[in-house]
C-alpha cells in the first residue's frame, strides 16, 4: 500500500478543500505518486459520500503541486473549487494518478495494439528504426482498481460506476476510451481530451480503437470527446488530433450513440496540444462529468 508520509496543501481555509499527495503508492505497477483532492465541505460533512474522478498523468493535474508537473498543470483543484462553490459542479473527489514516465506510452496503449514510435535523435532527426511499443493498458487498469480500493478505504466514496469518472488527454484520452469500452464496469463517465487515437492505426489504415467502438455492443457510457483546432505554420503543425477525433465522432454516430445524450463533441478554438489548452476547457469537462 501507500507510504505514510502524505503531504497536504489546503486550497481554501474557509471551505476546507485540500490536495493530498501520497508520494509512493505501491501496487502491481512501479510505485508512483497519487494526488487526492477533497472538495469544499468534505471535512465538515462527515455523513456525506462523494463520487470520484480518476485523472491520468496525475503529476500534471493540480496547481497545488505544479512543481511536479512536466509542462504546467490543468489547475483542476482551482477549477473544481470555483465550480463547486458556484453550484455548477457536483462536489467530488479527484484522484490524479501519476504516469510511469518512461513507461507512459505502453501504460496507456491498449494491449491489442503495437505502436511504432520514432523519437528524435539528439540532432533533431527521426530515428531510422522506430521502437515497437506493445500496449499494457490492461495492467494499468488493474493498478487503477488497486488505487480505487485504497481511495474507498480511506475516503468517503459513493460505490458504483454511475458515481465514477475518468479523464485524460492525448495518450490519457486514449486510455479513458479504452476503459470505457473494454472495462465499462469501472466507470460510466469519461473524458477524452485531444485523444491520440492515431497511435492505434492498423496496416489497412483503420484505427483499432474506433473499429472496436464500431463493432462492440453499445456501451452504457457517457463520453466527452474534444480537440483543439490546432494550427499550421512554416515551423511545424499541431492539429491537436482533430482529424482522428472527427473520425471518432462519425464512428460513434454510426454505432448508434446519440450526440448530446451518450457523448458530446467539442472543438476548442485556437487550442493546441498542451496543458494550458486543456486547463482552459476543463471547466466544461468537469460540468459534463459531474453535473449538478
Amino acid at each position: 500500500m501507500a507510504q505514510a508520509n502524505i503531504q497536504a496543501v489546503v486550497l481554501n481555509e474557509e471551505s476546507s478543500s485540500q490536495v493530498l499527495k501520497v508520494p509512493h503508492f505501491k501496487g502491481s505497477l512501479p510505485s508512483r505518486a497519487l494526488y487526492i483532492y477533497t472538495p469544499p465541505g468534505y471535512a465538515e460533512s462527515l455523513n456525506s459520500a462523494y463520487p470520484v474522478i480518476y485523472m491520468h498523468d496525475g503529476q500534471n493535474v493540480f496547481e497545488s503541486f505544479v512543481r511536479d508537473s512536466f509542462a504546467g498543470s490543468w489547475r483542476a483543484d482551482e477549477i473544481a473549487d470555483s465550480l463547486i462553490t458556484e453550484g455548477k459542479m457536483r462536489p467530488c473527489l479527484i484522484v490524479g494518478i501519476s504516469n510511469g514516465q518512461e513507461n507512459r506510452l505502453k501504460e496507456y496503449q491498449p494491449p491489442y495494439n503495437k505502436m511504432r514510435y520514432a523519437p528524435l535523435t539528439k540532432r533533431g532527426k527521426p530515428r531510422k528504426h522506430p521502437f515497437v511499443i506493445e500496449g499494457q493498458a490492461d495492467k494499468t487498469l488493474n493498478y487503477y482498481k488497486e488505487v480505487a480500493r485504497y481511495v474507498k478505504k480511506h475516503y468517503r466514496v459513493l460505490e458504483g460506476r454511475e458515481h465514477t469518472a475518468t479523464c485524460g488527454s492525448s495518450m490519457g484520452g486514449l486510455f479513458s476510451t479504452y476503459i470505457a469500452w473494454e472495462y465499462p464496469d469501472f466507470a460510466q463517465h469519461h473524458a477524452a481530451l485531444s485523444p491520440s487515437y492515431w497511435t492505434t492505426q492498423r496496416e489497412d489504415g483503420k484505427l483499432n480503437i474506433l473499429e472496436r467502438i464500431r463493432h462492440y455492443p453499445k456501451r452504457d457510457i457517457r463520453l466527452w470527446l474534444d480537440s483543439g483546432e490546432g494550427t499550421s505554420t512554416v515551423e511545424g503543425s499541431d492539429d491537436d488530433n482533430k482529424f482522428c477525433t472527427l473520425k471518432a465522432r462519425a464512428t460513434l454516430l454510426e454505432a448508434g450513440y446519440q450526440e448530446g445524450k451518450d457523448f458530446v463533441y467539442y472543438l476548442a478554438k485556437n487550442a493546441l496540444h498542451n496543458e494550458h489548452a486543456w486547463a482552459d476547457r476543463l471547466d466544461k469537462v468537469f460540468q459534463f462529468l459531474m453535473p449538478v
